[in-house]
């Protein structure tokens, strides 16, 4: 019975995906290239350190989906640049008092890639945007919304610019 268990342990081990693979998820890069970089986007909102927080998210999107090796920019012909557009707070839901229960927040930013030489876009710039909501009364409640949004924000621009035809 010990042996039969172990047997299985190890067709299970061999079936099972290597962590040393290379999954592809679709996303393509420039032919040519083989590092890219993510600069500090613009803050066109009114609400400080926006583009700190989402900065981080777009390293981490960029680290963990497009095919390139991630480096600073001043090392890369390759950049990601971008702006916030615009931050807003929203109201939701209210109850039959008309008190708020629900509120959010939305997050619009715009993306572009660049060949840093000579600062042409060689990308369609892309517009996304996130809405995230969060229960009044919450004590992480609109902090932990604009963490999402931000997150959200990241993946749809990195899937969007790394999905275009770089053909053109």
């Amino acid at each position: 019975m010990r042996s039969a268990l172990g047997t299985l342990g190890a067709i299970l081990c061999l079936a099972l995906p290597s962590p040393s693979c290379h999954y592809n998820i679709g996303l393509t890069a420039p032919e040519g290239y083989s590092e890219v970089a993510v600069e500090i986007f613009a803050n066109d909102t009114r609400e400080p350190d926006l583009e700190r927080a989402l900065q981080s998210s777009l390293t981490r999107e960029v680290r963990d989906r497009v095919p390139l090796h991630l480096v600073a920019p001043e090392q890369s012909e390759l950049v990601i640049e971008g702006r916030l557009v615009d931050f807003n707070r929203v109201r939701g839901i209210r109850n039959p008092k008309n008190q708020i229960l629900e509120s959010g927040v939305q997050v619009t930013a715009e993306a572009w890639v660049v060949r840093r030489s000579s600062g042409e876009r060689i990308s369609t710039p892309i517009t996304a945007q996130a809405t995230v909501g969060y229960a009044i009364g919450d004590s992480r409640g609109e902090r932990a919304a604009r963490e999402r949004a931000l997150r959200q924000l990241a993946e749809i621009l990195i899937v969007d610019l790394f999905t275009q035809d770089w053909t053109n």
